[in-house]
């Protein structure tokens, strides 16, 4: 699983090309696009259930909270935690949360 992995992201040892730098505007498109699918992602009975304007304040704050880089960090990594105890449950590896809690 690890080969597989490892020959997926770097094929015969060789690191792939960085990504190309995007522009302000597709940024900004991007940014746009993706603030109106999670927009759209909310039923219209939810909408008419809890409000438009709560519903519009509450996905705006989700869609701010995404945007920042520390946050999708911590997100990564409980991620990848989460994965890691799924993948390997036998594995008994001494965590933060467990020593605050001793």
């Amino acid at each position: 699983m690890i080969t597989l992995f490892k020959d997926s992201f770097w094929p015969n040892g060789v690191w792939a090309d960085p990504s190309p730098v995007r522009g302000a505007a597709a940024v900004s498109l991007t940014k746009f696009m993706g603030h109106t699918k999670l927009q759209g992602m909310i039923s219209d009975e939810l909408r008419n259930i809890i409000g438009k304007d709560t519903v519009r304040e509450g996905v705006d704050m989700v869609f701010r909270m995404y945007q920042t880089k520390q946050f999708n960090r911590l997100l990564f990594y409980k991620m990848l935690e989460t994965f890691i105890e799924a993948t390997f449950p036998d594995n008994k590896i001494k965590t933060d949360s467990d020593t605050a809690a001793n």
